[in-house]
């Protein structure tokens, strides 16, 4: 047998996987403080609340452990990493869940306590927050992983929850979410088909310099090129338009009427900027098409080089 056909043998544990080394820990902790951080501006942002989000610990253990620690009734989400092979779950604490309930129904999210079943509309709201979060989670792993992360069902006792075997590796994060006086916790777990592909991705994403790469530097060969833009047609970006901005004092706010005019920073004259996701593409002039207001790209921005957890 020729050495080019020799595969590396590796040791398989009937009882288990193996457990994983502190350095891959710490670079999944990573991962969730990233993921912290993007809840924590996106519950500030739908809900118009300040918040805070911090990861409080990331635990190595079994999925038979990890369940052990869930409460009953919980408000779980099983969220599908596809294309990666295997689910995450997202557990959410009940109270911040009815403190979101009561700030989509108009209410100002006082502080809930409820022990009772979820009625169906509140499930549907359940399922609607869960999908807001999974939707960060994906967001967290940009750049990382590819993953069309979905949310698939929703739980509330750990009994039924069986995304991996007993025995399995897992690493869970306890994220502690402040909104105003309310404090909750999400958790997290990925297990260890999950946590092999982001350690895969987190191995390859810093070039020889120590810099973090931009996609297209992960995307090396014509075929890898043709497969990212066959699984980036499904995905979708907020592609805005400002009209422009200014910088004004909270009182000027507080005083404002119906019927007052603000005069922005905008000339006439001036060609609108549109940015797709965070990152501004293209000049556009404003128009109408119909009955409805339309803008025409008029020129398209240079690339900028991607920051820390930006790419384009």
């Amino acid at each position: 047998m020729s050495d080019k056909s020799k595969k590396e043998v590796k040791p398989f544990s009937f009882k288990g996987s193996v457990q994983v080394p502190k350095t891959q820990i710490q670079g999944i902790q990573g991962v969730y403080e990233a993921y912290a951080g993007k809840l924590a501006s996106s519950i500030s942002t739908n809900y118009r609340v300040n918040t805070t989000a911090v990861v409080l610990s990331v635990n190595q253990s079994s999925f038979g452990e990890f369940k052990e620690t869930l409460q009953s009734p919980s408000i779980m989400g099983i969220v599908n990493m596809s294309p990666m092979r295997g689910e995450m779950i997202i557990e959410v604490s009940p109270n911040l869940v009815f403190n979101f309930i009561d700030r989509m129904l108009g209410g100002r999210g006082e502080l809930i306590s409820l022990t009772r079943p979820l009625t169906d509309i509140e499930m549907k709201l359940v399922e609607e927050i869960l999908r807001g979060f999974t939707g960060d989670l994906k967001t967290a792993l940009r750049g990382i992983v590819t993953t069309d992360a979905k949310l698939t069902n929703v739980l509330t006792n750990p009994r039924f929850i069986q995304i991996t075997s007993g025995s399995d590796i897992c690493i869970s994060g306890s994220i502690e979410i402040k909104i105003g006086e309310i404090t909750g916790i999400v958790n997290i777990c990925a297990p260890s088909a999950i946590i092999d592909a982001i350690m895969e991705g987190l191995s390859g994403e810093k070039s020889t310099s120590g810099q973090r790469k931009s996609i297209q530097n992960l995307i090396t060969t014509h075929d890898d090129q043709v497969k990212t833009k066959e699984l980036m047609k499904g995905v979708e970006f907020p592609f805005v338009v400002a009209l422009g901005q200014i910088n004004t004092k909270a009182s000027d706010v507080m005083n404002l009427q119906v019927g007052d005019i603000i005069r922005l920073n905008t000339k006439v004259t001036d060609y609108l900027t549109a940015t797709v996701g965070d990152a501004p593409k293209y000049k556009c002039k404003p128009g109408q098409i119909g009955s409805n207001i339309a803008v025409e790209i008029i020129k398209v921005l240079k690339k900028q080089l991607p920051m820390d957890d930006d790419w384009v």
